[in-house]
């Protein structure tokens, strides 16, 4: 009896190290699509809990032209203050209403152990933005 309460209080810590461990990035989206004369634009914010490092990243992007799509994530500078984070701090965007206009739905993936950040417009097939923070 003593040996399956010990094996499942391992399991119970080895799951909550893996769990901390996996929450590393977060990723805040803006509310908002932006459009200019040749392409669209939407951006989100990136969060490293474990460095306290901040990125910005912009999707650019044309439903006619395919192989304008890009985008790049840049580290917002360190003296903007911010506060102290770990893997296990929970992160929530304030979020408010928006106008749902024909550029959404859109949506943001983050890969939360290596920061890898993908875009997509889910009305237009094949249209998803890689991105790497650098």
């Amino acid at each position: 009896m003593r040996f399956g309460t010990m094996c499942i209080a391992l399991a119970i810590l080895a799951a909550s190290a893996v769990l901390a461990h996996a929450g590393r990035y977060e990723l805040i989206p803006e509310p908002d699509v932006r459009q200019s004369s040749t392409n669209r634009v939407a951006s989100a914010y990136v969060i490293d809990k474990k460095a306290n490092q901040f990125w910005i990243c912009t999707a650019r992007y044309n439903f006619q032209d395919l192989t304008a799509n890009n985008g790049d994530c840049v580290r917002l500078s360190a003296d903007i203050g911010r506060p102290s984070l770990t893997e296990t701090s929970d992160v929530r965007a304030v979020t408010g209403t928006t106008a749902i206009s024909a550029f959404l739905p859109v949506f943001w993936f983050i890969e939360p152990t290596s920061g890898e950040v993908q875009f997509c417009a889910v009305r237009h097939a094949g249209l998803c933005v890689r991105m790497n923070l650098p």
